[in-house]
């Protein structure tokens, strides 16, 4: 994975793809269902998300309620990073540095 991919909206077939929000006034996530260049359904109202891992709890629900596929764990794990990413600060910066550094990151066991 590369940073470009997270900073992009993650394609799920020829004409749908989801796009990762983060209103810095309310604090919280949301996500975009786009077809065909037009949106096509939103996950998560003002407030509602204050953390990724909320999102990605229900991203699968939302999409199947719109005929789509679930993710799969590449590209839930991808859809993660992309939050982490609309957001900012320390942790997007972290992912940058793991991203772009991968031997400056220590995994604990």
């Amino acid at each position: 994975m590369e940073l470009k991919d997270l900073k992009s909206p993650l394609r799920l077939n020829e004409t749908t793809e989801l796009k990762a929000v983060f209103d810095p006034v309310f604090r919280s996530f949301s996500v975009q269902l786009w077809r065909d260049g037009s949106p096509a359904g939103l996950l998560g109202l003002a407030g509602e998300f204050t953390h990724p891992d909320d999102v990605l709890d229900e991203v699968d629900d939302f999409l199947t309620e719109h005929d789509e596929s679930e993710l799969t764990e590449e590209q839930m794990a991808r859809f993660g990073g992309m939050l982490i990413m609309a957001k900012g600060g320390p942790d997007a910066e972290m992912l940058r540095l793991a991203i772009e550094r991968p031997e400056s990151v220590i995994i604990l066991d």
